[in-house]
């Protein structure tokens, strides 16, 4: 089963919520392999292969590099638009 945190049907949108900690090198590894599974897990329980995810990491209360960020963004640009909330 999967659910996302917000879908929207007009924009052909699903929203996924990450809290996952990107302190480290290896979690924010672990965190982009995760996300990317659930990704494409999601889209095949969706009606479209077209439709687009959003990714927003909740990383509040972290101490995250502009480094860490950007390169996880660059990992999941393929597969999602990634925003990050501090």
């Amino acid at each position: 089963m999967f659910t996302p945190e917000f879908v929207s049907n007009e924009l052909g949108e699903f929203v996924l919520v990450a809290n996952h900690s990107l302190e480290s090198t290896e979690a924010a590894r672990l965190s982009v392999e995760y996300n990317r599974a659930r990704i494409l897990h999601g889209r095949s329980h969706l009606p479209s292969e077209s439709w687009k995810c959003r990714l927003v990491y909740d990383v509040r209360g972290q101490t995250v590099s502009e480094l860490t960020i950007d390169l996880v963004r660059a990992q999941l640009c393929d597969v999602a638009t990634v925003e990050f909330k501090r």
